[in-house]
Order: C-alpha cells, then structure tokens, then sequence
C-alpha cells in the first residue's frame, strides 16, 4: 500500500529535522573551543537548536506513528491512540518507533546534562553515539531490512541515510543560523571565520563523495533495470531526487570554488555565500521529502 499524504508529511519531518540536529552537532564539534564573541554566541544560539530539534525529531517520530495506526487501522486520526499503542506494543514498526523515540529522549538528557558553551569531547561523543543508534533504529523500518538485519544493504541504507543528514543538516544551520550570526556580529573577515568555512565545505564534500557511492548502491539493488526510472512511479520520484542533487550539487560546488573564497574576503562574498546556502537548503528539502515518499513506496525490485 502507498503511503498517504500526511505519512509522508511526517517521515519528511522525521527527516528534516534529524538533519537539523546533525548539522547542529557538525556545527559544534566546528566551535569545539570558541575563541572569539561570535563563536561563543553561535554556540549558545547551536546549544538552544539542539533542544529544539531534538523535540521536533521525537515529537515527528511519534506523529508518524499515529499516523501509521490511524491507516493501517481505519480509524479517524483523532480516534487512533488504541490502534497507535498498540501498534507500539505488538509489531516491528511500532518496536523501532518506541525505540527510536526512547533514544533521543536519552539524547535530550545528555544535551541537558553535558551541553556546556564550550562543549568538549565527551559531549560530542556521547551525542553522536546516540544518534547512531537513532539512525538505525529508523533504518529497520526501510525497504533493505527486509531481506535480514546483517545484510551489506541494510548497512549501506543506515550510512546513506546519516551522510544525507549531515549533507542537508550542514546547510540548513550554516545558512540559516551560523552564517547570519557571523555576519550580523563580525565587523571583517577573520581566520575563525575562514576555519568554519573550510570545515563546512570538506565535511559537506566528503558527504556527498560517499553518497553519491552509497545512492549508486542503492538504485542497483531496488530497480530491476534502468528504464524503472521512466516507467514506474518509484522510479520518477527517484529520478525527481536525483535531478534535485544534481542542483544541490551545483550550488555546493559554486560556493565551494567561487562563493567561499569572497567570502573570505569580504562581508558582501559572505553574503552571496548565504544566499545561495539557502538556495540549496531548499532543494535538499526537496530531496529529503522526495526520501519520505521513496520509504511509503515498494520498489520495483519488490
């Protein structure tokens, strides 16, 4: 059965916003040890994005179970929490829901208990640990779990999966929080500011360099042949993301080789950097709903 438009919805939000918290995370081990006014304020402004995200990931986690019930049972929406909790109680999805759920709020409590302005290793470490195991937690409800949990796809979806959050997430906080709060709060370009950007830029490159090998993978294993891409309806979403990639791809590769080093320079190269960062935050939005509707969808291969 296809997936309905508000599950959709919900596992897109799963999806945007366990980006967001990687990104976050990403943008914290940057600013491991601020040194300078704007570090230390980007770093409490990162400290509250991690709360918020990490409310808005377990909150969507849940939606998308009650919604998932109110389908799969036939009940109204309003009427779902009976076939919800006991979905919750009695079958794999609703096991890896709950577990997924229980995880970030044991990441929430180490935010809370470890999040200092000047974050250190063990706070990093324990945070990202946690998202690991979030990340496989919602990796068991996919298409490649099927065939066996110690199979080579499932491990390759769970990589796709944590590359693609740290791609989207990187560029939705340098362009939407970090960047604006540096150019907002530093008069010059400065060698702290070069350092962030660098930093974005390989973490990003090297995400793509692994998706683009995981993605390749991927499309190998769930179509039967090339022309799934233009007959079958899985196939015109998949092709509609990669199209997406490509532009996400473009943008990132014309900050990297134009915007990045004005922006080194001067405030208005910063400028143009954030604009086309927010440019691709958008098409990475795109991919990640166009992932959503991929996950409600049996692939040819299926």
């Amino acid at each position: 059965m296809e997936s309905t438009l508000p599950q959709v919805a919900a596992t897109a939000l799963v999806n945007a916003s366990f980006a967001w918290i990687v990104g976050v995370l990403a943008s914290r081990f940057w600013l491991v040890n601020p040194a300078t006014a704007w570090q230390r304020s980007a770093a409490k402004r990162l400290s509250s994005a991690m709360s918020a995200g990490l409310i808005v990931c377990a909150a969507s986690i849940f939606l998308s179970l009650w919604t998932e019930s109110s389908v799969m049972g036939d009940v109204a929406w309003l009427d779902a929490w009976p076939a919800c909790a006991r979905m919750m109680a009695t079958t794999h999805y609703g096991h890896a829901g709950v577990a997924a759920l229980v995880l970030l709020v044991a990441t929430m409590v180490a935010h809370r208990m470890l999040d200092r302005p000047d974050a250190g290793m063990v706070y990093m470490a324990s945070i990202a640990a946690l998202l690991l195991l979030v990340a496989a937690a919602r990796v068991t409800i996919g298409h490649a779990f099927e065939h066996g949990p110690f199979r080579v796809a499932v491990a390759v979806e769970w990589l796709h999966l944590l590359l693609m959050a740290v791609w989207a997430g990187i560029v939705f906080v340098a362009g939407w929080l970090v960047l604006p709060h540096v150019l907002a709060n530093e008069a010059a370009p400065s060698g702290e500011r070069s350092a962030y950007l660098t930093s974005m830029s390989n973490w990003a490159a090297a995400a793509l360099a692994a998706i683009l090998a995981s993605g390749a993978y991927n499309a190998y294993r769930v179509l039967t042949s090339p022309r799934d891409l233009v007959d079958v309806d899985y196939g015109n979403v998949l092709l509609f993301k990669i199209a997406l990639v490509l532009v996400a791809m473009a943008l990132g590769g014309f900050n990297k080789l134009v915007g990045l080093p004005a922006a080194e320079a001067s405030q208005a190269g910063l400028r143009k950097v954030i604009a086309v960062l927010r440019i691709e935050s958008i098409a990475l939005l795109l991919v990640l709903i166009a992932a959503a509707v991929l996950a409600g969808s049996a692939p040819p291969a299926q």
